[in-house]
């Protein structure tokens, strides 16, 4: 270790344990107490406040409100790790003492971002359920068993190692690994009932999400791999917002108070969900292209009909 790395973790020991004698950290750096206070010499002409006590419960100590301040993050750093531990606490339901410690040195707002990943709706509440199962099981290395509902219309018993939870577009995936496929997979927190923390010890060591091969891309390739089209839409004024919740709006014409719709083109996937996605606006779209599109939802309707007769 070098003289510079020395004198780094002499400041991180006192910051932490707040006083020390010069004998302890002698025998902690193996070397001379001489060395000792040659380095707190070093750190006083460098600006550290480091300061050294004589006589009964004296010591080595420094001032760690200015080292924290001054030595080791700026203001600008400070503001941002602040904020991320306080968008944290949507996660873990507590809060940070370290985001608090920080907070009290920061001259800036720093609670100037929140983020909560929940639903407006019930479901929310039961997927944040699933979740903490899911991270204690993480962090404890245990492995889960849940009822999995697949796109394929099928239910089966899953037995997974879990390894990381993943947010990605609009919702919650658990990744690791499936006894059933005997492979990597990830599931959708929404579909997962009846998990269970079986308290058994994980013997699959983690994988890396970036080596994965395609395959096991969120839900499994059959979910996300569906070809991009443009799609124009007739659409109602008041169901607009709809779209752009949704899906990236690539144009949109009269748009405006004084017309009751307006066209709109969107980028979506063409996938099992798009036409349930479709028929959700009622009377409140039209599709004028792609044909083919316009043509199959029509089908869909008349069978619709036909089935309510």
């Amino acid at each position: 270790m070098t003289n510079t790395e020395n004198l780094f973790e002499l400041v991180y020991i006192l910051m932490d344990r707040k006083q020390m004698t010069a004998s302890q950290l002698a025998e902690h750096f193996g070397v001379s107490t001489r060395t000792v206070y040659r380095w707190i010499e070093c750190l006083s002409i460098a600006g550290i406040p480091v300061f050294a006590t004589k006589g009964s419960g004296g010591g080595i100590r420094i001032d760690k409100n200015y080292a924290l301040d001054k030595t080791v993050l700026t203001e600008d750093e400070k503001q941002s790790v602040v904020a991320s531990l306080n968008a944290l606490k949507s996660l873990t339901g507590a809060e940070s003492s370290a985001a608090k410690k920080l907070q009290s040195l920061s001259k800036h707002n720093t609670d100037w971002l929140e983020v909560d990943f929940g639903t407006w709706s019930p479901l929310g509440r039961y997927v944040r359920t699933v979740f903490d199962v899911l991270k204690n099981a993480i962090l404890h290395e245990t492995i889960v068993t849940f009822d999995y509902f697949s796109t394929g219309g099928h239910t089966q018993h899953r037995t997974v190692h879990p390894w990381k939870i993943v947010f990605r577009g609009q919702a919650w995936y658990a990744f690791g690994w499936c006894e059933l496929r005997g492979q990597e997979r990830y599931f959708k927190l929404s579909r997962i009932q009846n998990i269970t923390d079986t308290k058994r010890h994980s013997s699959v060591p983690v994988r890396s999400l970036t080596n994965l091969n395609e395959e096991y891309e969120y839900g499994g390739k059959d979910e996300f791999d569906f070809p991009m089209i443009s799609l124009t839409l007739k659409v109602k004024n008041s169901a607009v917002y709809r779209i752009m919740d949704d899906v990236l709006v690539e144009t949109e014409t009269n748009l405006s108070d004084s017309g009751e719709f307006s066209t709109v083109t969107v980028q979506v996937q063409e996938s099992y969900w798009l036409y349930s996605w479709l028929l959700s606006f009622g009377s409140d779209i039209k599709i004028i292209e792609p044909i083919s599109i316009k043509e199959q939802y029509s089908l869909i309707v008349r069978q619709m009909k036909d089935g309510l007769e």
